[in-house]
């Protein structure tokens, strides 16, 4: 079952339908957002589509006068669905004097979905209204079978146990950062004045996170920075002591119970792992080369220039083949590589903006295609060895990924975890920033490049 209190949207042109269908989802257990379709358009629509929405309930006839015109109604439902539904799974519920029709609304949904800019829903459903109204839809009180109505819900909402552990998996989240504020509140509580010392409290914990000067200017920031190590740390206790919701979980468990637990075919391992490794940057956000984690793709104005030779040593190519090849590239597949620079700052540097210099690892994107020039393959060779034998220890292979706007291909990061360069605090690069490593990769390199460059040989006596 879809966890209690839960956020579900349900739209209406009917007023009085609509405010039946939220109190109906109310004594269901569910934290209804109603949203009055007039005129053929939504009432106060939200400003940006809203995040964590698993449930839509709406009526399909929405305009007067058109009971035939399918595609309008569809179309309509569309247009709602953009404007409330911020992606993710969900269920879309037909709530309708005529269900009869809800197939083939369901069937130029999904037909107009991804052309529409929306994420198709995973299910669909229907509840007759019929069912709860007396005959003709009177509108008295006394005609309304509210019991009804909500063991209809209950009903549609308890086929869908995959997205319930998702929902609650949601909720946990939600519960552990609302267990974070009450942790802290604990400690001022039994102050004279609670409020004002709870206050000054998230203002030293943000300063004591990031400093004073970046807490001025970056408060949220600040303050997630101080509250995300609580915030692991109660999610963590909420995994452990959370009960499982057996019938829910029952095609989950069976699923990971079988010898061979596979990943979908229709889910693609690069992107998986895209997912799970990198962020990559859009053109909305302004980022930089210098922000810790960045992995920007070198210009070409920088490259084999005076201060790329004096950084690195070497021309491109000859660096290309001294750190990363295994055997010497042709031209045309010299154009297919591109070199790139990760920043690896000290974090702590980074969090309080004091950055004395920056620190780059130097890396090389690799088509998988390619692949076999750089991890030890013959060159006629027609797949890949099992174990791959990269041209040094230092090469980092951060795994195979799918970046947007690259033709269906995959690549590897490959970093030298002896290659790099350090420039001062505010050298400018000729770089573009193409993805940001997530947290947990970039503690797995910088752990690579620390315990790389502490080689044996050097040796140190205690007085």
């Amino acid at each position: 079952m879809i966890p209690q209190f839960s956020r579900v949207v349900a739209v209406d042109d009917d007023e009085d339908h609509l405010q039946k269908i939220s109190w109906g989802l109310g004594k269901a257990g569910f934290s209804a957002i109603p949203f009055h379709f007039d005129d053929g358009k939504l009432e106060n629509a939200p400003n940006k589509p809203i995040p964590g929405i698993r449930i839509f309930f709406t009526d399909i006839h929405m305009v007067d006068g058109a009971m035939a015109q399918k595609k309008t109604h569809a179309s309509n439902i569309i247009n709602c669905i953009k404007k409330i539904i911020a992606g993710g799974p969900y269920v879309l519920v037909f709530w309708s004097q005529y269900p009869g029709e809800s197939d083939e609304i369901q069937k130029i949904i999904l037909e107009r979905a991804l052309e529409a800019g929306i994420t198709p829903p995973i299910g669909f459903a229907a509840i007759d209204k019929n069912q709860v109204f007396a005959a003709a839809l009177a509108n008295a009180d006394d005609d309304f079978d509210a019991l009804k109505l909500r063991d209809l819900i209950l009903e549609i909402v308890s086929q869908y146990k995959t997205l319930a552990v998702a929902a609650s998996w949601e909720n946990r989240v939600a519960e552990g950062a609302t267990r974070t504020t009450n942790r802290l509140f604990d400690l001022v509580k039994s102050s004279e004045n609670p409020s004002a010392d709870w206050e000054k409290l998230l203002a030293y914990l943000a300063t004591e996170a990031v400093g004073q000067e970046n807490a001025k200017t970056r408060l949220i920031t600040a303050l997630d920075a101080a509250l995300l190590p609580l915030l692991e740390d109660q999610l963590g206790a909420l995994g452990d002591n959370t009960p499982i919701n057996e019938q829910d979980a029952e095609n989950l468990s069976r699923l990971v119970s079988i010898n061979d637990v596979s990943c979908p075919p229709s889910v693609s391992k690069s992107r998986l792992n895209s997912s799970y490794l990198i962020e990559e940057v859009t053109s909305s956000e302004n980022a930089k080369p210098c922000s810790r984690g960045m992995v920007s793709q070198l210009g070409g104005s920088f490259i084999n220039s005076g201060p790329f030779i004096n950084a690195f040593a070497y021309d491109a190519d000859t660096l290309i083949r001294k750190e990363f090849a295994t055997r010497d590239l042709e031209p045309d597949e010299k154009k297919e590589v591109s070199l790139h620079i990760l920043e690896l700052g000290p974090e702590c540097d980074h969090v309080q903006e004091k950055i004395a210099s920056q620190r780059y690892l130097l890396g090389i994107l690799v088509p998988v295609h390619l692949l076999y020039a750089f991890v030890g393959a013959d060159k006629k060779a027609k797949k890949l060895p099992n174990s791959f034998k990269y041209r040094n220890e230092s090469v980092v292979d951060i795994g195979q990924i799918w970046l947007n706007g690259s033709n269906g291909l995959n690549y590897h990061l490959l970093l030298s975890a002896r290659c790099f360069m350090t420039l001062p605090a505010r050298a400018i690069v000729h770089s573009t920033p193409k993805f940001r490593l997530r947290r947990a990769l970039l503690e797995e390199v910088a752990h690579r490049y620390i315990t790389y460059t502490r080689r044996p040989g050097v040796m140190r006596f205690k007085a």
